[in-house]
């Protein structure tokens, strides 16, 4: 069975934050082998919401899901943030020196040295 699912008639025209796009799930029937989202009239969708949208297909593994209607920036977007998913993590700094405090006062003496 196919569904497809408008996004425009969930969503405005912008797609931002994680828990917004969590509410694709229940829009989405789980019998469904083939999964259409159509982007037409969305027109921005934000790196969290990318990133959501990635863990619900990763979670609903069994659907073939695809996009229509996808303008190139969102393309670009969903892209990126596959590309990422799919390389190591890196780390910043893996040895950063850890300062404990015993109360705000200490903290905030530990500040003061730092301007």
């Amino acid at each position: 069975m196919k569904q497809t699912v408008i996004l425009r008639d969930i969503y405005a025209a912008d797609l931002f934050t994680r828990s917004r796009a969590s509410e694709l799930r229940t829009s989405i029937n789980v019998a469904a082998n083939e999964v259409e989202l159509d982007f037409n009239n969305i027109s921005f969708m934000s790196r969290s919401f990318a990133d959501e949208l990635c863990n619900i297909m990763d979670e609903m593994s069994h659907i073939n899901f695809s996009f229509i209607n996808m303008c190139d920036e969102i393309k670009t977007m969903l892209n990126k943030v596959q590309n990422s998913r799919r390389q190591e993590r890196k780390r910043g700094v893996a040895n950063a020196k850890i300062i404990k405090f015993d109360d705000i006062e200490s903290l905030s003496e530990y500040f003061i040295t730092m301007v």
